[in-house]
């Protein structure tokens, strides 16, 4: 295995989506396995979309405002979102996330990769045997969503 990162060969397009695809199929399937995956969500969109308002979060959601609300409160006190009055209209607030929500999500995201690489191919392979095994990998998580989806 080759550590060098000059000698690193950059990912091609199709390599590239197929990962990015592969990473949404996981958290798709992990983000309701557990109470605190709705603060993940959370922060997922706001780092995605900017600031928000709290009732359109809950919305894309569907979630109810009143566990929008308390979630909100509690995210502004650990400091991973900030609160703000709306421009143009100070009854509104937006939130928005914050660098330690950033953080923690980059943290998350880091243990699901971890996660990830028991499913692929040896470090030893050779390259087409990890697009190959990334690829498969998708495919599985891809049936597994779509049974989730079925089944609810």
């Amino acid at each position: 295995m080759n550590d060098d990162p000059d000698d690193a060969v950059d990912p091609s397009a199709d390599e590239a989506a197929t990962t990015a695809e592969v990473l949404r199929l996981w958290e798709a399937l992990e983000l309701g396995q557990e109470p605190a995956s709705l603060a993940y969500r959370v922060l997922t969109l706001l780092e995605r979309f900017g600031r928000t308002s709290p009732g359109e979060v809950a919305h894309l959601l569907a979630v109810s405002s009143t566990s929008m609300s308390r979630l909100t409160a509690q995210l502004t006190q650990d400091g991973l979102v900030v609160s703000t009055p709306a421009p143009g209209d100070g009854r509104s607030k937006v939130i928005s996330v914050t660098p330690a929500g950033k953080l923690l999500l980059d943290e998350l995201r880091a243990e699901r990769l971890t996660a990830l690489v028991l499913f692929l191919p040896s470090a030893s392979a050779d390259s087409e045997a990890a697009r190959d095994g990334v690829a498969s990998l998708r495919d599985v998580l891809r049936r597994r969503l779509q049974d989730r989806r079925e089944a609810d």
